[in-house]
Order: C-alpha cells, then structure tokens, then sequence
C-alpha cells in the first residue's frame, strides 16, 4: 500500500481525546465542526463515534478556531510527521 498524503500544515497531537463534541490534543479542548470530516487510518471519512477514544491525530482549524479536519494516524505516520 501506498504512503497516505497527509496535509503538511496540520498540527499534530498524539493521544488526541475525543468527546463529540470536542477534541482534546495538545493541552487544548477545541470543538469540532458541524461540517467537519475525519478521515480513519485508511483514509475512509467515519462519524464521530466510530473514533476510538485516543488516537494520534492531525488536524486543521477552521477561520472560526473549530476542527474542520481529522485525519487518525499511525505511530509510523506520527514518527515521520515530527521528523518533516
């Protein structure tokens, strides 16, 4: 399988916290977007509550602060995000 192409701009947290509403990563509670897409490990877009509860994540906020996007990502993935 092909590497995933993953947004360079996003910020990652590791062991991300959901609770629909809400992400917790990073030390911050942000709220997530009604229009907001999270993307799982094979790139497929999932509900909320399919989440598992923490996850390595990236994210992208959008103008208003909100989470607009989620993608779930590997330990692999994680490794090589931090080392860009």
């Amino acid at each position: 399988m092909a590497d995933r192409q993953l947004p360079t701009d996003a910020t990652l947290a590791k062991s991300a916290t959901f609770n629909y509403p809400t992400l917790t990563a990073n030390g911050k509670t942000l709220r997530i977007s009604v229009g907001s897409r999270i993307y799982d490990q094979n790139n497929h877009i999932i509900m909320p509550a399919a989440v598992p509860p923490k996850v390595n994540v990236l994210f992208k906020t959008d103008m208003n602060g909100d989470v607009s996007r989620v993608w779930i990502i590997t330990d692999h993935e994680a490794a090589a995000y931090v080392r860009k």
